[in-house]
Parts: structure tokens; sequence; C-alpha cells
């Protein structure tokens, strides 16, 4: 018998495969549904603090393009519709033509940052050790760090906010307790 091919087995078994498919296909699903509760609960979290989920959802469609092109001839495109209309001033089809455009080095630094700053691996697809590697790299640990330290704080700081309590203060406080205990002593 070979896979998928089942015109061999009994009725009996048949069922019993089938049974098995829908099994796992339940389970399959009942984590679809469980994950899209997980999203829904992230979204609000995100719209609570002023992100829209169409900015979550163009900002994963552009970052998970297979053609990254794709995401710019969109807003190429988008501009263009937003000229003509004359709510943005004409760029003559030149989507950089704005004074502000970057560089190299500062396209290389914000994809590392990203990177960091996302928690996607530390790898900058670039030479290893090249100079662009070692900005990329830089630029990822810098992410990496702000992401560490300042989240923690950010999530803190949100979650006061919606219970009306005051966040738990820092351990460098000057005014703890442990400075108020030894002035009583």
């Amino acid at each position: 018998m070979t896979t998928g091919h089942n015109s061999e087995l009994s009725e009996k078994d048949r069922e019993k495969l089938f049974s098995y498919y829908h099994q796992k296909d339940r389970d399959i699903a009942a984590k679809i549904k469980a994950l899209g509760e997980e999203k829904k609960a992230n979204r609000q979290n995100a719209k609570a603090s002023g992100f829209q989920a169409s900015k979550l959802d163009h900002y994963l469609k552009s970052f998970l393009a297979e053609d990254q092109q794709k995401p710019v001839d969109r807003l190429k495109s988008d501009r263009e519709n937003l000229a003509w209309l004359g709510l943005i001033p004409d760029t003559s089809g030149d989507l950089l033509a704005q004074v502000d455009r970057v560089d190299g080095d500062q396209l290389i630094q914000a994809k590392g940052y990203h990177a960091g700053l996302t928690n996607l691996d530390r790898v900058s697809g670039y030479d290893g050790g090249s100079a662009d590697d070692k900005l990329w790299l830089e630029a990822y640990d810098a992410g990496k760090s702000e992401y560490e330290t300042d989240i923690p704080d950010i999530l803190a700081r949100i979650e006061a906010a919606r219970t009306n309590e005051e966040p738990a203060p820092d351990s460098d406080d000057p005014f703890g307790a442990d400075d108020q205990s030894d002035e009583a002593a």
C-alpha cells in the first residue's frame, strides 16, 4: 500500500483512519482558535496603547513580504494617489524625493535596530566581520538592549494606569525603604 492510497483498507479501517485525520484537524482548529483569541487580545492591548490593527497588519505584511519591493511600490502608488488628491505635496513620482533620505549606513542601522527591538535572530545577513555586519550588529545590540530595559517599565506603567495604581518603585530609588530604615536607626 502506498502513502495516501487507502483503497485496500476495509471500510472499518477507513473510518478509523478518517477519525485519525479528523482528530488532527480538530486539534489544529483548536490551536488556531486559541491563537486567534491571543491575537485578538494583543490587538486590543495595542489599540489601548494607540496602535490600530491596520497598522499592525501593514507592518507584519511588509515585514513578511518575500519581495520587499512590493510594499515600497504600494507606498509609491498610495503617495501618488494622495498627491493627485492634493492631500500631500507632489514628489513627482520619486518616493524618496524628500530631503531626509537615509544613506546606506542609516538603512543598515535601522534594519539592525529593528531586528534587535523585535527580538529577531542576531544574524545581519552581511559578510561576517565586514563594516556593514559590524554596523548592523551594533544597531541590533542597541535595539535589543532598549527592548530589554524599556519594555518592562513601559508595560508596568501601562498596567499601573489601567489599574489606577502606582508602579512599583525601582530598587535604585534614593527614597526607598532601605534608606528610611537607616535614618530611623
